[in-house]
């Protein structure tokens, strides 16, 4: 009679408790950096809505500087976005209309005295 016992491995197959520690630790570090980074790319995206909505909306066609400065500044406090500062919204007056850049900055911690940077720069022109 035969027995179905096959002879153990002369090396054991797996990852090892260092190696799965490892793996733990990159698994958490990345999904740090993507709780930290996603709210940053959804206020980036809620930037871009704004100036699309202000460009869309015909009312603005005729409206001075001032007037579509105080509606962007108050959908920006809306959406609770503190990084776009009122320096970083230029107006410049071109052929088509008149043109409306957001260009910011957002900075958010990450790890100790590691921060990660994100520039921004959204454009709208308000046709006349």
């Amino acid at each position: 009679m035969q027995s179905n016992n096959k002879p153990f491995p002369r090396r054991q197959a797996g990852m090892t408790l260092i190696g799965w520690l490892l793996v733990f630790i990159f698994i958490a570090f990345s999904a740090l950096i993507a709780m930290r980074l996603v709210p940053v790319y959804l206020n980036a995206q809620a930037v871009g809505s704004i100036l699309q909505a202000v460009e869309n909306d015909r009312q603005y066609s005729a409206a001075d500087r001032a007037r579509v400065l105080d509606t962007i500044r108050k959908r920006l406090q809306i959406n609770d976005i503190d990084a776009v500062e009122r320096d970083d919204i230029v107006f410049e007056q071109v052929t088509g209309g008149l043109q409306v850049t957001i260009e910011y900055e957002d900075r958010v911690k990450l790890v100790g005295n590691l921060d990660a940077v994100a520039r921004f720069r959204k454009t709208a022109l308000i046709p006349r």
